[in-house]
């Protein structure tokens, strides 16, 4: 059972995580960035499953829809721990939409691997796939099982399947879903 560093309920699911970050192992990926990293917890998991040096970038909105307050201090925790590890790791606090937040991202790149795990509408998880998609060649997505409609998240619905879908069509893909799983990482590969 997968535990996290700030001791809260997983966000991912164990198999589908391992799946992902065995992926980024076999990539050689070195420079990772993270959209929507909350408290932490998965930028945490990937970042200690690269090399050690590696460069990694969590973003972050805190008290935003998809977020929450009370995450911001587990988030700069994690990335401490990182870099008393030697991880060269850091925190952006912004809208991933912003063009403020874009160049700060851009300055702090490229990146080898990219996961988009914030806004779960179809708005807001098309324009980080607009504004970060060409940032990497993978670019990864959680949550991508289900019909974009079914599965609600304080009353909104999770829409990140109606992109996925999509860009399964447009691109190679590689997908880690778990058996029975409502979850799922769905990876551009370029």
């Amino acid at each position: 059972m997968l535990t996290t560093r700030s001791g809260r309920k997983p966000s991912q699911n164990e198999f589908e995580l391992r799946g992902f970050m065995g992926l980024l192992q076999e990539r050689e990926v070195t420079r990772y960035l993270e959209i929507g990293a909350r408290h932490g917890d998965t930028f945490y998991e990937v970042m200690r499953s690269l090399p050690p040096g590696s460069v990694g970038v969590a973003v972050d909105l805190p008290g935003a829809l998809w977020g929450t307050v009370k995450s911001q201090n587990s988030l700069r925790d994690a990335v401490e721990d990182l870099r008393a590890r030697g991880y060269n790791a850091s925190v952006i606090f912004g809208d991933s939409r912003s063009a403020a937040t874009r160049r700060l991202v851009q300055g702090r790149g490229p990146f080898d691997a990219i996961l988009i795990d914030g806004d779960h509408t179809l708005e807001g998880v098309t324009a980080d796939w607009q504004a970060y998609g060409e940032a990497a060649p993978l670019v990864a997505f959680h949550d991508i099982v289900g019909d974009g409609q079914a599965e609600k998240v304080q009353g909104n619905p999770v829409q990140v399947p109606l992109l996925w879908h999509v860009l399964k069509g447009q691109f190679e893909t590689v997908e880690f879903v778990d058996s029975g799983s409502a979850m799922g990482i769905g990876c551009v590969l370029r």
